[in-house]
């Protein structure tokens, strides 16, 4: 499975993370028109410098497949993470854009709105791995560390996540935090007895940080999709919402079937976040893909 690791000069966190991980490991610089690109000498993976940000890298996977000869199975991008409340976080998260105006249109931070990139398989396993370090690392406490929904670009075909540090200027430049997260990347994404879930789940409703979702994936041992929050969703007294949704609906589903074709996909929704039209609604909509609908506990359950 080769992993292509995406920094970026355009972003200081980005920065933060590709000297860690330069540190971290033995790398061989190869030769690359549209970056710096390292081989490592000790797991199968890549690690890529670009100029641009990252956000905006539409179709690097396929253009660096082509410039090694080879094949990127997944894509994890090193970025920093803002919020509008500076609290410091440790964020993972799919990528794909899930609300605008129109369908089709570029996102405001990269992306096409209506289009959902595979999610990473690993993602929950990133998350649980992170979790724990920071149950016994003083360093992150007052720390968010959670899931995002899904969202932004760029336009990607292999498997993809984000994993961030934010959420300002003094945790963007701070390597020990950096170095963190490379702990839990050899924790987890680079854990060769890593096994997937016989299913993974589509997280629907609730906020931008998915508590809810970010329980039952943490407690369940569940593997985690796309995450498509509240605002995304449609009203019962909107038909061109539901339409736009139905164009996201689809390209979630299909997404994570392309990361994980022989995979049952179950949905969990933030209840509370949702009207009774929304839920049934979408369990229709649902039904119509095969997918049930599962309670937390009945995820815990298994």
């Amino acid at each position: 499975m080769s992993t292509l690791l995406v920094a970026s000069r355009a972003d200081p966190a980005s920065m933060t993370f590709y000297d860690a991980i330069t540190r971290h490991r033995s790398w061989v610089e190869a030769r690359c028109p549209i970056g710096v690109l390292l081989r490592c000498a000790q797991i199968d993976a890549f690690l890529l410098l670009i100029d641009e940000l990252h956000v905006t890298a539409d179709g690097l996977d396929q253009e660096l497949e082509q410039q090694i000869s080879g094949e990127i199975d997944n894509v994890v991008v090193l970025s920093k993470h803002y919020s509008a409340s500076g609290r410091p976080a440790m964020t993972v998260h799919p990528i794909g854009v899930t609300s605008g105006e129109l369908i089709g249109e570029s996102g405001k931070s990269g992306g096409r709105f209506g289009t959902l990139v595979p999610p990473h398989p690993k993602m929950a396993h990133v998350i649980r791995a992170l979790l724990c370090l920071a149950d016994n690392q003083s360093k992150l406490d007052g720390f968010d560390v959670t899931l995002e929904a899904t969202h932004h670009g760029p336009l990607l075909s292999v498997p993809t996540m984000y994993v961030e540090i934010g959420s300002s200027p003094a945790e963007w430049t701070d390597h020990e935090l950096a170095e963190i997260w490379m702990d839990t990347l050899d924790r987890s994404l680079f854990d060769a007895s890593w096994r997937p879930s016989e299913r993974w789940i589509l997280c629907i409703g609730g906020g931008h940080y998915a508590p809810r979702h970010k329980d039952v994936i943490r407690r369940s041992g569940e593997d985690v999709g796309h995450i498509l929050p509240s605002y995304s969703l449609p009203s019962e007294s909107d038909e061109e919402n539901q339409e736009k949704f139905s164009v996201v609906l689809d390209s979630a589903v299909d997404s994570m079937r392309s990361s994980r074709p022989d995979t049952e996909i179950v949905a969990h929704f933030d209840r509370k976040s949702m009207n009774s039209w929304q839920r049934n609604w979408i369990s229709t909509k649902l039904s119509d893909y095969g997918i049930r609908v599962l309670r937390g506990n009945q995820i815990m359950e298994k």
